[in-house]
């Protein structure tokens, strides 16, 4: 499948890389892309445009909210003069638009809301994929503007521009374009970790604790159960990383918790090593969930919540061969790269099958 992949923000969109099968030409960060290859792409875009587009959130506005004409005008041509590549992407998605293709609008950052740059993106997207995506969908989409109210942080003017840009955009969000996704499993985990027989720790974890502190709480508990239920626990601050995966496939339980969101690598390289994580209650809408008791242990965040847990499940220690099997098998299955964009591709091409019809 032919693919334009728009990236206008700093981060770099992890799916869809080099190896994932399609046929991908980027526009964006980190994309040497000068006027003259922007006009042989554009060229190209005319004459074989691409099946499917997909976009990562734009954060800012080519005119900052709450600036007057002025103001904003002269940002804009400070931001067209530096940064010619954000009006690359532009120009891309308006033909994108004007062609009717399936856009597709993409946020895997740990914030899980779309901000205002993002407006016209997730306007004439199709379907958004949104990680962290808050169980109450509307919380995502806040900080874009709405005619019936909107958020302080919205810039009318901006709104304002693009209803003479583009006149039949909608004036109203949609939810029901959201959708969510998950981390998943970078294809070099794939090849990295794999399950070990022959277990060497009951619970095991390692990871910053700087500044964190529910890890620092949970770290503590995990330290008071080693002396006092018997159970061999393996804490560590940092290890490299072939040992940190070395360890985890050694391990029967892998204490998982939230960093700066709730989803994180960890869980989905846990259980693709064929160690269980420990979880807090999820916070956020998930895209094909482990399942409490099958794949995984969910545990109460308060004080006492991770104690109460395991003293619970340990006593059912025949059962975790067979959740450390079915939590690799729904990695495999569900959250591989390749797997996600499988998912992105079909969810897309089915939003924009009944936007025609």
């Amino acid at each position: 499948m032919k693919i334009l992949l728009l990236q206008p923000g700093p981060a770099k969109l992890d799916l869809f890389g080099d190896v994932c099968g399609h046929s991908v030409t980027r526009v964006g960060a980190g994309e040497k892309t000068g006027w003259r290859h922007f006009f042989r792409l554009l060229r190209q875009f005319q004459e074989d445009p691409p099946e499917l587009v997909l976009v990562t959130q734009r954060e800012f506005c080519c005119l900052p909210p709450r600036a007057g004409w002025l103001q904003g005008g002269l940002a804009f041509l400070q931001c067209f003069g530096k940064n010619p590549v954000d009006f690359f992407i532009l120009c891309f998605f308006a033909q994108a638009v004007r062609k009717q293709l399936p856009i597709a609008l993409i946020n895997r950052s740990d914030n899980g809301r779309l901000l205002p740059g993002s407006d016209w993106f997730y306007r004439r997207s199709h379907a958004c994929f949104v990680r962290e995506l808050h169980p109450q969908p509307e919380i995502a989409l806040q900080h874009l503007y709405t005619p019936t109210g909107g958020n302080p942080q919205t810039n009318r003017r901006a709104r304002k521009v693009l209803s003479w840009i583009d006149p039949a955009c909608p004036a109203h969000r949609d939810l029901e374009k959201l959708r969510p996704i998950s981390l998943g499993v970078l294809p070099e985990s794939l090849l990295q970790i794999r399950p070990r027989p022959i277990k060497e720790w009951d619970v095991f974890f390692a990871g910053d604790l700087h500044e964190k502190g529910l890890r620092g709480k949970l770290v503590e508990e995990l330290r008071a159960l080693s002396s006092r239920a018997g159970w061999k626990i393996l804490l560590k601050e940092r290890m490299p990383l072939p040992e940190y995966l070395q360890t985890v496939a050694s391990s029967w339980l892998c204490l998982s918790p939230p960093g700066m969101g709730w989803d994180c690598w960890r869980h989905y390289e846990a259980m693709l090593a064929g160690s269980i994580p420990l979880m807090t209650y999820p916070v956020i809408y998930q895209h094909k969930a482990a399942v409490d008791g099958e794949h995984c242990f969910y545990f109460s965040p308060d004080r006492g919540g991770l104690t109460r847990c395991l003293e619970k499940i340990m006593a059912h220690r025949e059962l975790f061969p067979k959740i450390a099997q079915s939590a690799r098998e729904l990695v495999l299955q569900e959250h591989t790269f390749a797997k996600l964009e499988e998912y992105v591709i079909r969810e897309t091409l089915a939003a924009h099958s009944m936007a025609k019809a």
